[in-house]
C-alpha cells in the first residue's frame, strides 16, 4: 500500500509540475510570431495534462479509501464518509471540481488563434491547484504556526513546479531545433535566457522555504539519519544539490555557449550537444518530484524519531515509527496533565479532533505527546491543538508529559475515550 500511495502521489506532483511548466513556457517564452508552430504543438497537450491530473485524483481517492478499509477495495460508504466528514476529503473534492472546470478551459485554449494571453490566464488559474497540495499534507498537520507552514509549502511547491516542470519543455525545444537552421539556435538561446531568470527566482524561494519545512518536520537534524522520513529527505536534498550544481553550470556555461552559437548561426550538430546538461537537470528535477511524493506518505521525522527511540528502549522492532511500546515512565516530579477537550465519551463527525488540556510542567516536564490507540499523533508545547486524520470508530486518547529531550516520558498522563462517526 505504501509503494502504491507513494507512486500515485509522486505522479501527481510530476504531472502538475509539467502542466505548470508547459503553460509557463508557451505563455512567457514562446511569444513571437516565429514561435507559433511550436507553441500550438505544446498547447495541444494541455487538455491531456488536466485529464491526467483528474484521473490521478481518482486514484488518490481509491488509495485513501483502501487505507481506511484496512487495505481492501473501499466501499461507497467509506468513500462517502471520507469525502463528507474529513478535511482532506473535502479538499480533495474541491480540487477535483476545480479540475473539471480546467479541462474545458484547456480545450478552449487550444482552439484559439493567438493563444498568448489565454495561456497566461490559464497559467495563473492553475497555480492555486499547485499551492493547495499542502492543505492535505504534512503542512496542514503542523499544530503551531500553521499559516506560515502552509504559506511556505505553497511557495515551495509553486517554485519547484516552475523550475523542474519547465526544464523538460525547454530541453525539448533545444532537441527539436538541434541541427536545424531557420533561427532554431537563436530561439533556443532566447528561451534559455528567459528561463534562466525563472530558475534563479525559484531557487531563491526554494532554499528558505525548504529549510523552514525541513526544520519543522525534523525538529532535530539527527532525524535525517535515524528515521525513514529523514532518509528520504536526505536523498531528495542530494538530488536537489546535484540539480542546483547543474543549474549553475548551465547558467554560466551552457547559456553563454548557446548565445554564441546563435550569433555564429552554426549548424554543427556536435556543438549543439552543449544543451544536454539541461536535459540532465530536467531529469534530476523529475526525480525530486517523485521523492516529494514518497515524503508525503511518511510520518514527519519528529514523530518517527520519537517512535524509533521508544522502540529501541523497549526492545521492539516492529512498527517502530508509530507504535507506543510499554516502558517504565520516570517520576513526574510535580508534572501532571488533564484533558479538557474532548470530553470523555464525546462523539465527532469528522477526522479533526480539537484538543485542549491543562499542563503543569513540574521540574522536568516540557510538552505532551498525544497518542490515539497507542499511536503517536502529535506533540504539543502549547495547551491546545488539533488531531487530524483520525479514522471512524471508538478511540482512546492519552496525553503524556515528556521532558525536553523528546524521549523521557514522565509518570504523568491522562486518558479519555471518544468516537468518530
Amino acid at each position: 500500500m505504501f509503494t502504491l500511495e507513494a507512486a500515485v502521489s509522486g505522479a501527481g506532483y510530476l504531472t502538475s509540475a509539467l502542466a505548470v511548466g508547459l503553460l509557463m513556457t508557451t505563455a512567457f517564452f514562446l511569444t513571437r510570431p516565429e514561435d507559433a508552430v511550436i507553441r500550438r504543438r505544446l498547447l495541444a497537450m494541455v487538455p491531456a495534462f488536466f485529464c491526467a491530473l483528474f484521473v490521478l485524483g481518482l486514484f488518490t481517492l481509491v488509495v485513501q479509501g483502501a487505507k481506511l478499509s484496512g487495505g481492501a477495495f473501499p466501499s461507497w460508504d467509506v468513500l462517502h464518509r471520507y469525502l463528507t466528514r474529513t478535511q482532506s476529503g473535502k479538499i480533495w473534492l474541491a480540487r477535483e471540481v476545480y479540475l473539471i472546470v480546467l479541462v474545458p478551459l484547456g480545450h478552449w485554449l487550444v482552439r484559439q488563434e493567438t493563444q498568448t494571453w489565454q495561456a497566461r490566464l490559464l497559467f495563473f488559474i492553475l497555480l492555486p491547484l499547485i499551492a493547495s497540495r499542502g492543505l492535505t499534507g504534512h503542512a496542514a498537520a503542523v499544530r503551531e504556526n500553521t499559516v506560515f507552514m502552509l504559506a511556505a509549502d505553497a511557495v515551495h511547491m509553486t517554485a519547484v513546479a516552475m523550475w523542474a516542470g519547465g526544464l523538460p519543455f525547454v530541453f525539448w525545444i533545444f532537441w527539436r531545433g538541434s541541427g536545424k537552421g531557420n533561427g532554431a539556435p537563436a530561439q533556443a538561446a532566447r528561451v534559455v535566457r528567459q528561463f534562466s531568470r525563472v530558475a534563479l527566482i525559484s531557487v531563491c524561494l526554494l532554499i528558505p522555504s525548504g529549510f523552514y519545512q525541513s526544520l519543522t518536520h525534523l525538529q532535530d537534524w539527527p532525524a535525517l539519519l535515524n528515521t525513514a522520513y529523514g532518509n528520504v529527505l536526505s536523498v531528495k536534498l542530494l538530488l536537489f544539490a546535484s540539480m542546483l550544481a547543474l543549474g549553475v553550470f548551465n547558467r554560466f556555461s551552457t547559456k553563454p555557449a548557446l548565445e554564441h552559437l546563435a550569433q555564429s548561426k552554426s549548424e554543427n550538430k556536435t556543438e549543439e550537444r552543449i544543451f544536454y546538461p539541461i536535459g540532465w537537470e530536467g531529469f534530476l528535477g523529475i526525480s525530486v518530484l517523485f521523492m516529494t511524493g514518497f515524503l508525503t506518505t511518511l510520518p514527519p521525522g519528529a514523530h518517527s524519531a520519537h517512535g524509533l527511540l521508544q522502540a529501541q528502549n523497549s526492545g521492539s522492532s516492529s512498527h517502530a515509527h508509530t507504535s507506543s511500546p510499554v516502558r517504565q515512565a520516570e517520576p513526574p516530579e510535580g508534572a501532571r496533565v488533564k484533558i479538557l477537550v474532548p470530553r470523555n465519551g464525546q462523539v465527532f463527525a469528522g477526522d479533526r479532533i480539537p484538543l485542549r488540556f491543562a499542563l503543569t510542567k513540574g521540574k522536568r516536564g516540557h510538552h505532551v505527546h498525544a497518542y490515539v490507540d497507542g499511536e503517536l499523533m502529535g506533540m504539543f508545547a502549547s495547551k491546545e491543538g488539533t488531531l487530524s486524520g483520525v479514522k471512524p470508530g471508538r478511540h482512546v486518547l492519552e496525553l503524556r508529559v515528556v521532558a525536553e529531550d523528546h524521549q523521557t516520558e514522565l509518570d504523568a498522563n491522562d486518558r479519555i475515550d471518544f468516537t468518530v462517526q
